[in-house]
């Protein structure tokens, strides 16, 4: 029924194949005009499960701020210039650099500043004590205690800092506020870096590095804006004095050079596989006519990327990435028609003979891409149904457009022993090839049981040497180097978002060290802890306490030379304090410490928290979010180790799927089960050779790693279905030459990746060229022997 059907649609499209070549032609021309006006989705988020924790901590990672800034380290060394030749250099670049690449430049705080925003914080100091506080002002009010105080004041008015801490001691001679700058000083230095204020600005401990922060409105994952501000600042650097060298630190670096990298791996491998093809075809092919065939799929994908654009809305880089890939599938099935029409001496007709084997191998192959429609995945249905029109298209053009174009066509003839195949016929002879192959397999299993999953985005980066090297020495210089985890809390306005931070601050240090968390909370309660505050701050001083301080100053303050009046601003504002409605905005020094714990957007309000990414940390502080709904962490390493569970499990459910939906539909299409056991043969063994070599070669197994080992799949199923069709009918249209040329041609391809110097790229190589030749030796070898044992005897020609 299906020869009666395919022979009908055929010798329809052969009576018009002139209007059908100039619709298709046309078609896709004008889809490969189009493909510059089509939009990519660069998501890395399409490409990941629909899990919450994943998703929230994703989306946390791109609108923070963190990463869209750049840090500038420059260096002198002791032989060029002094400290203040490198200070010179910052101030410098700090005045050039400004918009539309840097918005805003951070190269230290200036004394006279420091001074000033903290006499005002001291303002806010009677809000921020609690009654625990108190109690130990009510403590250091003794006659020794206030001399040790008035002593400790005396030493630092005598030091080469005196004009600006003369206001600091008159406005607090008890130091209370020491306690609080303590905390902010930490708060401070949250981001973890070794630093120094000298003349205003950041100086290494070395005395020979300073740092500058420049933010940038620039997104680290836009590579084109990446490229133009890391342009901008080579050039601002280089006008630079002579001896001040200069390493810049930005995520946007690794954007730029792994786009770098990438367009150098697939130039490499474009131009190998070039070269490669040409060589088949003047030493194989000898035909002109043989372009079609590599035409015939570039025209489906291009068509497909425009049908896709147009049924799903937008297309993510990957798949469209995945483009060549799917080539190479597709490719086979005019290979196959190639070699039936040479078979058959150029005649047409000869595209029905292998009809029916390439309509049921691309069948199952798009049985492979259809179980990415049962994930949960985005950016897998967009590869299944990207795949699935590619593939269909190609099929289509395969069978009933190009016997016409390759009709008379000369080239290659092969014609019985040879082509037979050499591989073939010593399977069918030498029946050590089952024994031998079976060992091979029992040891990749072996193997594949110390397979591992690495699920890390940092260990896809693909940047050039010189971007880790600049961080390396960055990092020697500045610390810095690990990333703290975040404790979210969010909120519809400031205040509520700080009162409920001030809520989680208070259970976490229950059940972790104070120190061990970051948090705002330990200088700004909310609203109603600072006026609470505030009152008991008034009550304390009004029940004697301010009278006992001016005698206790007035008494021994004489012996270090202190007026009656020295003390006078402290007294003068004892009641005198701002209102509990205050904010952050009307406290100067927590205009960096806002721009760090805090997260403004449409939706409201988040206040950050950070702590050491370690295990022990997270898990404490993941329970005391469980308690505050809304609140979540955000752990790089827990990330990972979800992404790692949720991408495992979501490709062992696939894989599940596939493994009963690729038997399923060859036992439906071949109708006999030994003859699907035979052509699953290649499959098994591409898969196990994939996941034996993997350990062999110290690498782990990768997302993109997973998806090529599924298009594996779909090449193995195809060659099991080619031979096991044309062992069982005797077609004699050339398969076995046809399976040898569509296993060269995807090795072509992807052998060019292992040349690639990107992790990404090169696995992917690893995979296509382990499992292909997997599944293409046992395919030559190991079918036709286990069909001759199955079926007995062996066919002479094919």
């Amino acid at each position: 029924m299906f020869d009666e059907r395919f022979a009908g649609i055929f010798d329809a499209v052969s009576r018009r194949r002139r209007w059908v070549a100039v619709i298709v032609a046309v078609a896709t021309v004008a889809a490969a005009v189009d493909l510059a006006s089509i939009s990519l989705d660069n998501d890395i988020g399409l490409m990941l499960p629909e899990d919450d924790e994943i998703r929230r901590s994703l989306q946390f990672l791109r609108e923070a701020h963190f990463s869209d800034r750049a840090i500038i380290s420059l260096e002198v060394e002791p032989s060029d210039g002094s400290v203040q030749d490198l200070v010179r250099a910052v101030a410098q670049l700090e005045g050039q650099l400004g918009p539309p690449f840097v918005t805003d430049v951070v190269a230290g705080v200036a004394p006279s500043e420091m001074v000033e925003e903290t006499l005002s914080l001291l303002r806010f100091v009677p809000q921020l004590l609690d009654e625990e506080a108190l109690l130990e002002i009510a403590d250091e009010m003794t006659p020794e205690r206030v001399e040790a105080s008035l002593r400790r004041n005396f030493r630092q008015l005598l030091g080469p800092a005196s004009s600006f801490m003369m206001p600091l001691v008159r406005s607090d001679p008890l130091g209370i506020s020491f306690g609080i700058l303590r905390s902010l000083q930490e708060l401070s230095s949250s981001l973890g870096y070794e630093v120094e204020i000298e003349g205003g600005h950041f100086i290494s401990r070395d005395r020979a590095h300073a740092m500058l922060i420049a933010q940038t409105p620039i997104p680290v994952t836009d590579a084109a804006g990446a490229r133009a501000l890391i342009g901008y600042l080579r050039e601002q650097v280089r006008k630079l004095p002579d001896g001040v060298s200069t390493d810049i630190v930005a995520g946007h670096f690794h954007t730029m050079s792994n786009e770098a990298v990438i367009k150098r791996d697939i130039w490499l491998a474009l131009s190998i596989t070039a070269a490669a093809f040409l060589l088949l075809f003047a030493l194989l092919f000898r035909d002109v006519k043989a372009v079609l065939l590599f035409l015939m799929p570039v025209m489906s994908v291009l068509l497909s990327i425009r049908l896709s654009q147009l049924v799903l809305g937008r297309l993510s880089y990957f798949i469209v990435g995945m483009g060549g890939v799917v080539a190479g599938i597709a490719v086979d099935y005019g290979i196959h028609v190639y070699m039936a029409v040479q078979a058959a001496d150029g005649r047409v007709d000869g595209a029905k003979l292998v009809a029916k084997p390439v309509v049921i191998g691309a069948m199952t192959t798009l049985g492979v891409f259809a179980a990415f429609f049962f994930s949960s995945v985005r950016g897998y249905h967009e590869l299944a149904f990207f795949s699935i029109v590619s593939i269909g298209l190609c099929l289509g053009g395969s069978l009933l457009l190009l016997p016409q174009l390759l009709a008379g066509a000369g080239g290659m003839r092969l014609g019985g022993a040879a082509e037979r195949g050499v591989l073939r016929r010593v399977g069918e002879r030498h029946p050590m090839v089952v024994v031998v192959w079976g060992l091979a397999m029992l040891g990749g299993m072996v193997s594949a049981s110390r397979v591992s999953f690495e699920s890390d985005i940092r260990e896809f980066d693909g940047s050039e040497p010189q971007v880790f090297e600049a961080e390396e020495r960055f990092h020697r210089i500045w610390g810095g180097e690990e990333q703290p985890a975040v404790f979210v809390v969010p909120g519809e306005s400031l205040e509520e978002a700080l009162r409920r931070n001030w809520l989680v601050y208070r259970d976490a240090i229950a059940v972790i060290d104070e120190g061990s968390l970051s948090s705002l909370a330990t200088i700004w309660p909310p609203k109603e802890e600072r006026a609470a505050n505030a009152a008991r701050w008034r009550d304390f001083w009004r029940q004697g306490r301010e009278s006992e301080l001016r005698r206790l100053l007035l008494e021994r303050g004489a012996a270090y030379g202190f007026s009656a009046e020295a003390f006078s601003p402290f007294f003068e504002n004892l009641y005198v304090l701002p209102a509990a409605d205050d904010d952050l905005e009307g406290v100067g020094v927590f205009a960096a410490l806002r721009e760090r714990f805090v997260q403004e957007g449409q939706s409201g309000c988040r206040v950050l928290s950070f702590f050491a990414d370690e295990d022990r940390l997270v898990s404490a502080l993941s329970a005391i979010s469980k308690t505050h709904p809304g609140t979540f962490i955000v752990s790089r390493n827990a990330l990972a180790r979800a992404l790692s569970r949720s991408v495992a499990s979501e490709i062992v459910y696939l894989a599940a799927i596939a493994a009963l939906l690729i038997p399923l539909l060859a036992c439906l299409l071949l109708r006999d089960f030994r003859l699907t056991v035979l052509a699953l043969v290649p499959v098994v063994t591409g898969v196990t050779a994939v996941l034996g070599m993997i350990p062999v070669l110290g690498m782990s197994l990768t997302a993109p790693s997973v998806i090529s080992a599924m298009v594996v799949v779909g090449l193995c199923i195809d060659y099991g279905i080619f031979v096991v069709y044309d062992c069982h009918h005797d077609l004699r249209a050339g398969t076995h030459t046809a399976v040898t040329l569509s296993a060269v041609t995807t090795l072509i391809g992807t052998a060019a990746l292992l040349l690639a110097r990107h992790p990404v790229l090169f696995s992917i190589g690893v995979t296509m060229v382990t499992g292909v030749l997997g599944g293409y030796l046992s395919s030559m070898l190991v079918v036709p022997s286990l069909y001759r044992r199955f079926f007995g005897g062996g066919v002479e020609a094919s």
